[in-house]
């Protein structure tokens, strides 16, 4: 039997054949994505510090989480919380957000209780980016700066990570303290285009990885 080849049998249809350029444009965004995937999936399951221990969150986690979370003042310096903050949201955050590829969300503990979150976002074309948040009834104690530092020296550790960055609101006098005392250093200041953060003024900071790691 004589083979019909899809042309004939779609009279029109072509077989469209990618330009060098926009193969090396494949090619280099494949190339981003498994670099991404192999920083992500060389940080540690559990990092300890002198107080805390940060671990990936787990569904007994909903109940300290929803209760942490659902906080006006922490929803309004956050580009992704929602507000109000359900169980539902918690659920969504440890069974989906937290399983994707492009994040790695660990749990902050102190004394085996749930207190905040702290990780990376992974997104194709783009420096991994620190995230946080700290329930309120921990602030002031050092807790935050205690957990960024953990997860820095760990992912520093795996020599994958030559820059991280972040950002945080201009008015967020708090994040930035934490941030600068991390290392980070200001790159340059603009106006937020993501979530809660859109039309706000921001400052966008970046860390290199110490050369004596």
């Amino acid at each position: 039997m004589a083979k019909i080849d899809d042309d004939e049998r779609l009279p029109g249809r072509r077989v469209r054949l990618a330009g060098p350029a926009a193969q090396a444009r494949e090619l280099a965004e494949a190339t981003a994505r498994l670099a991404a995937r192999r920083q992500r999936d060389a940080l540690p399951h559990r990092i300890e510090t002198v107080r805390l221990v940060l671990r990936a969150p787990i569904r007994g986690d909903a109940p300290d989480l929803v209760k942490l979370a659902d906080n006006r003042k922490i929803f309004e310096v956050l580009a992704r919380l929602p507000h109000p903050y359900t169980r539902a949201d918690a659920i969504g955050f440890i069974e989906i957000i937290a399983q994707r590829p492009d994040e790695r969300p660990y749990a902050i503990t102190l004394d085996d209780r749930f207190i905040g979150v702290v990780g990376l976002t992974f997104l194709d074309g783009e420096l991994p980016e620190l995230g946080y948040w700290l329930g309120e009834p921990y602030w002031g104690r050092g807790i935050m700066s205690e957990a960024v530092r953990g997860l820095l020296e760990a992912a520093f550790a795996t020599r994958l990570f030559p820059e991280i960055k972040s950002c945080a609101l201009a008015s967020n006098a708090g994040s930035l303290n934490v941030l600068e005392k991390a290392g980070f250093v200001r790159t340059h200041e603009g106006i937020g285009k993501v979530g809660n953060n859109a039309g706000k003024a921001m400052v966008y900071l970046k860390l290199e990885q110490p050369k004596w790691s």
